[in-house]
């Protein structure tokens, strides 16, 4: 009888560092960075593992709660150990996503901000999607929190008009499909380049005229910037819907 052949199994993900060649090894950095690799060895990481060798920064604006469904999904599903995380005790937005633009714009040179709520908890397959765009600023979407018992929207926008004292956006009323180019939606789950980052300055939230979201949605398009929506790639919004 013929012996079986053994089988052989895929390494655990957990174990890629321990496995790449010894060049690979010896030039690892302390911090982790992918973006401190050289592209062959990038692209080692990739083909081998099959998982994301992108370096981005996780910007994360806190609500006044840290729910544990949050951080169950991140961290399990779509961190990396080469990614930087910038994060801020303030809960007024405006301030806590300016305090986390700056930091990523000056204190870090990761390519992509993926910007990320709280209270929103995105598929797993979140980051490689968004990234796959090459889009100057992609992202999910989720539904508001309506009050006084008004149906749920997506929190995607279409410009209107603007005055001195206030900017108008129309918003969805349900969901579309594919890749859509839009002017506006909420800024919980969103991914920009750093290009873009940096033509905004350090500062681009405010709540003057609109809220922070839809006052740099304007800027960006002032800018001449394009802003785009996955409409495959439905977030949850906590405490919307059965939770």
């Amino acid at each position: 009888m013929a012996k079986r052949k053994k089988k052989k199994y895929a390494p655990a993900p957990n174990k890629y560092l321990e496995l790449l060649k010894e060049d690979l090894k010896k030039e690892v950095p302390q911090e982790r960075l992918v973006s401190k690799l050289s592209d062959g060895q990038r692209e080692q990481l990739h083909q081998q593992f099959d998982i994301r060798v992108q370096p981005i920064c996780w910007g994360i604006p806190f609500d006044e709660l840290g729910y544990s469904q949050f951080f169950t999904g991140w961290i399990y599903l779509v961190r990396m150990p080469w990614d930087s995380i910038v994060t801020t005790m303030s809960t007024y937005l405006p301030d806590a996503r300016n305090s986390i633009h700056r930091q990523y714009c000056e204190d870090t040179d990761a390519p992509y901000l993926m910007m990320l709520d709280s209270d929103v908890v995105p598929p797993p397959d979140l980051v490689g999607k968004l990234i796959s765009h090459q889009k100057h600023l992609v992202g999910g979407w989720y539904n508001n929190k309506p009050k006084d018992g008004a149906n749920p929207h997506p929190v995607v926008y279409e410009f209107d008009e603007e005055t001195d004292d206030k900017l108008s956006f129309r918003h969805h009323i349900d969901p579309g499909k594919g890749l859509e180019k839009v002017d506006g939606m909420g800024a919980g789950c969103w991914l920009m380049s750093r290009e873009l980052a940096l033509a905004l300055g350090t500062s681009p939230y405010s709540m003057h005229r609109a809220t922070e979201d839809l006052v740099i949605s304007k800027k960006i398009m002032d800018l001449g910037y394009e802003m785009w929506v996955d409409w495959d790639i439905h977030c949850q919004h906590l405490g919307v819907g059965p939770w």
